[in-house]
């Protein structure tokens, strides 16, 4: 479906671009001395992660307008520059982009990419241009990274009001960190599902950057010798959301009059409050309260919710004199609102809590606590929210794929679509039994100059269909057109 903006809503989107534009300089004379002084190998650094965002046809179609500006990379010599310096393992089948985006003082730029149908590499770096340094070799997309999917099949077999659920993964290598100029450079791979592939032209960015990522593993300073009988509340089986480890006969979500007997204690915790610091110092969590309920130690932490980034959910235990350590029992997951009153999950949802409480509760001797520390582990993150969005217009390479479309059957599974392309493999298939083993069998590719493994890249499974969409990635980039058979375990699949 085609959608249309009036003219005063394109008027403002180019004077928005005219009003960025305005803003970029580059001392190019600068930033290449920078870069010559600063460059050194440095081995890289590879992260694996799988997305699924679920989208409407509507938010599908409608996209927003992004800044996209060629010659960033310029200024360090363009893309052949990054090429020769850095030599990437894609760097020969990728070509020229060059072309970036700016927010929150952070640009985001696509050095180059190359697209095959539901696979892409991309060379991307980012930079702090607002002189404040904040990139560390910690720096990472993590949830923040989006990939634009094209669904159009999807919405025209499910109807416009129907949801969709449109799924890619992706990997990503740091290739360098430059510290003088606050620069990284990257290297993803994506891979998006076959009935989603990903659009053209390619557009990805992200919303959030973290910065920089601390993490500790410290006593908390509290002494427990002196702990005792604390101040408690009593709460109904509604107001425990959730947990770990809980007792097999706790169903949490229940009214307190439906609890066993013998978890009477469950229904009473400690009163949330704001007992001592963590060891991290941050305002964002904190010790709520600890105390003696029914004869065992219980520890409450508080934290803040609804922060992009902060402190992560604690991990709570005790060392004992001799150096041992033991873990909770179990672990209570009990939200607050304003006024630090635990909401009931029948009468509230997690948009009404402002407050999170975890509450550990442990099975020790509470007349011997001297001796014992209450350890903390977790970490803090530090970044930033915005709003980086590149599109990248890449040539086609339909004719540097393979496609083989016979069902074959390779134990209890069937290969129904297996495409091939210079960056890997994708295969569409389906199973019987209760559980999809594809992911564990073993690729390779013959090829005139012999057997080569693929690695496996991950992907998608449907349960009630019985459907699975996996990919395999190669090392370096595969010349499709010496490629004679796919080997699936001991299967030899001849390509055509």
């Amino acid at each position: 479906m085609e959608r249309r903006q009036n003219m005063s809503t394109f008027d403002k989107n180019e004077q928005d671009i005219h009003d960025a534009l305005s803003r970029i300089t580059v001392d190019e004379s600068k930033l290449v001395e920078q870069v010559k002084r600063r460059l050194n190998e440095q081995a890289p650094n590879t992260i694996q992660r799988r997305m699924r965002r679920p989208m409407t046809a509507a938010i599908a179609l409608v996209m927003s307008v992004m800044l996209f500006v060629t010659v960033a990379v310029a200024a360090q010599g363009g893309f052949d520059w990054f090429i020769k310096r850095f030599n990437p393992s894609f760097g020969e089948i990728a070509e020229p982009v060059e072309a970036y985006c700016e927010d929150q003082g952070i640009r985001m730029e696509v050095i180059g990419a190359q697209k095959y149908d539901n696979m892409a590499v991309i060379y991307l770096s980012l930079q702090d241009v607002s002189g404040q340094n904040r990139l560390t070799e910690q720096t990472d997309f993590q949830d923040g990274f989006t990939v634009k999917m094209n669904t159009q099949a999807q919405e025209e077999a499910k109807g416009q009001t129907d949801e969709i659920v449109a799924s890619f993964g992706y990997g990503q290598k740091m290739l360098y960190f430059d510290e003088e100029t606050n620069t990284i450079y990257y290297e993803f791979t994506i891979t998006a599902d076959a009935d989603s592939p990903l659009s053209d032209p390619l557009e990805l960015g992200s919303f959030l950057i973290y910065f920089d990522k601390r993490s500790y593993e410290e006593p908390v300073s509290i002494s427990l010798s002196d702990i005792k009988e604390a101040e408690t509340v009593s709460i109904r089986g509604g107001q425990i959301w959730g947990g770990s480890d809980l007792p097999d006969d706790l169903i949490w979500g229940r009214s307190s009059s439906d609890l066993p007997d013998d978890l009477d204690e469950l229904t009473t915790v400690l009163a949330p409050g704001n007992y001592a610091p963590m060891p991290h110092g941050e305002a964002d969590q904190w010790i709520s309260n600890i105390g003696i309920i029914n004869g065992k130690l219980h520890v409450q932490t508080g934290k803040l919710l609804h922060k992009e980034f902060g402190s992560t959910d604690p991990n709570l235990n005790l060392k004992t004199p001799d150096g041992n350590f033991i873990n909770p029992d179990y672990v209570l997951d009990l939200y607050g609102d304003k006024d630090c009153r635990l909401l009931d999950l029948e009468e509230s949802d997690y948009g009404d809590a402002v407050y999170r409480y975890e509450e550990a509760i442990f099975s020790i001797d509470t007349e011997e606590l001297d001796g014992y520390t209450l350890c903390y582990a977790g970490s803090v993150y530090s970044g930033v929210k915005g709003r980086w969005k590149v599109a990248v217009n890449l040539s086609d390479t339909s004719r540097k794929m393979r496609i083989i479309t016979n069902d074959i059957p390779v134990e209890g599974h069937l290969f129904e679509h297996i495409t091939l392309s210079p960056l890997g493999l994708q295969v569409i298939g389906s199973y019987n039994g209760k559980e999809c083993m594809a992911s564990e069998m073993s690729v390779a590719v013959e090829t005139a100059d012999g057997v080569i493994t693929l690695q496996g890249g991950g992907g998608s499974y449907n349960s009630q269909e019985q459907t699975f969409n996996l990919h395999w990635n190669t090392e370096t980039p595969l010349d499709v057109t010496t490629v004679t058979a796919v080997i699936i375990n001991d299967t030899h699949i001849p390509v055509q």
